[in-house]
């Protein structure tokens, strides 16, 4: 078997955003490929061991996605190249992944950039769930355009310190993307 293929959030606090696409992914790719993925996230101004925000914990709770226990990490160099895969939560994000780790330019894309490119790019077919992954990784930078519209449609809305509707926002978005995401592997399987 292949080795698992990592996958690394990023947001700014690893309170809100970014452990919830985390375990969100995770818990999909668990079902559909077990052993094949790991994911993992890590807070660009993270203070380590913080609890995630108790409105992100009441939205993960609805979707059965456990974030109890859940401490933020500081993102590190070393998370940034052990990773197969970044997936960031804004486009600030990626700068502060790259600058970190320049190498890691051509694997780091916004959530949903990566889920509006991703049904363009062409799967390796029978390959194991990881192997088709490793290639994506290789292939997905050159897919990677302009968005139709604005840039910033490309990232996930902050809602840490907002009203709740901001944090429902936030679920709205990470969740279409991770569905992108997810889908791409069903209909590549």
């Amino acid at each position: 078997m292949n080795s698992a293929f990592r996958i690394l959030m990023v947001c700014t606090g690893n309170i809100c955003r970014s452990p919830f696409a985390e375990r969100l992914l995770q818990r999909e790719f668990d079902y559909l490929a077990p052993g094949e993925f790991s994911v993992g996230s890590a807070g660009t101004h993270a203070v380590d061991g913080s609890p995630v925000q108790p409105e992100v914990l009441r939205l993960a709770a609805q979707r059965g996605i456990d974030l109890e226990g859940f401490a933020a990490r500081s993102l590190e160099q070393s998370m940034i190249q052990e990773a197969d895969l970044v997936l960031v939560m804004d486009r600030g994000h990626r700068r502060d992944v790259v600058l970190k780790a320049p190498k890691a330019l051509r694997t780091t894309f916004t959530l949903r950039e990566f889920a509006r490119i991703l049904p363009g790019v062409p799967p390796e077919r029978g390959a194991a769930p990881a192997g088709r992954w490793h290639s994506l990784s290789a292939l997905a930078p050159r897919y990677r355009n302009t968005p139709i519209g604005s840039a910033a449609d490309d990232d996930v809305v902050d809602p840490f310190s907002r009203p709740m509707r901001i944090y429902e926002q936030m679920d709205a978005q990470v969740t279409s993307a991770i569905v992108s995401i997810v889908n791409w592997e069903v209909s590549s399987g």
